[in-house]
């Protein structure tokens, strides 16, 4: 079966309203929604490390749950239900916390869409790459894309974050890419020069919104026309 005629596979992970989403309903394209993770910006006092501990002796077909209950003492996550109202999803679809997420688990994904918060962003390590994201929800996103292999992704984040740390954070972030076995495309002005932000009134939207973006294809995957 074709691309053009089967249902696209999708993961977005930070989800908030949907947008990505709203997109795919409002251009016709078939598509399954495979998970989705927000947790309405809902902050629990557990570090990850304390996670790690509570989640050691639990089974993993009850690890969401338990970590589900430990947000919902901080009451309800009302992104979850205004996403489920909107979409259709498995209600066990619906992920409370990136960083427990299991990639692996969603093999043959065709794309996952999602922007990280930066401002916890480090880049005092020496590498630059993977492991210098430890302890940032960036390093979840890679993660994930690295443990489940879509054949594409699209990352998007404000537009401060190409100055962010003094373009050092923008770096780290391509170099993180860069180690994940995709062809990363990263929009070029006139002069061939790297201009990752995009005003989405330029793309027939009536709002001046300038975001950063980027699109990675595994590289195992032939193009027909060049991207």
């Amino acid at each position: 079966m074709s691309l053009v005629n089967r249902k696209i596979k999708l993961g977005t992970l930070f989800s908030g309203i949907g947008a990505i989403e709203q997109a795919f309903l409002k251009l016709n394209i078939d598509h399954e929604i495979v998970f989705a993770c927000d947790n309405g910006e809902r902050e629990i006092k557990e570090s990850r490390e304390d996670i790690d501990e509570i989640l050691k002796d639990v089974p993993s077909s009850e690890k969401e749950t338990t970590i589900a209950k430990m947000y919902s003492a901080k009451g309800e996550n009302y992104m979850e239900k205004s996403y489920k109202a909107n979409y259709q999803i498995d209600p066990d679809s619906f992920f409370q916390d990136i960083r427990f997420i299991n990639g692996a688990q969603f093999k043959n994904l065709d794309i996952i869409v999602g922007g990280s918060p930066c401002q916890a962003f480090s880049c005092n390590g020496k590498r630059g790459g993977f492991e210098d994201t430890r302890g940032t929800l960036f390093y979840d996103y890679a993660r994930i894309i690295k443990e489940s292999q879509p054949k594409c992704f699209i990352y998007e984040n404000v537009k401060g974050m190409v100055a962010h740390d003094k373009g050092r954070t923008w770096e780290t972030i391509k170099n993180v890419f860069n180690e994940l076995n995709y062809t990363i495309y990263i929009h070029k002005d006139e002069k061939d020069k790297e201009s990752p932000v995009l005003n989405a009134a330029d793309y027939g939207i009536p709002q001046n919104r300038l975001r950063l973006y980027v699109i990675g294809i595994r590289k195992d995957i032939t193009l027909e026309k060049d991207f």
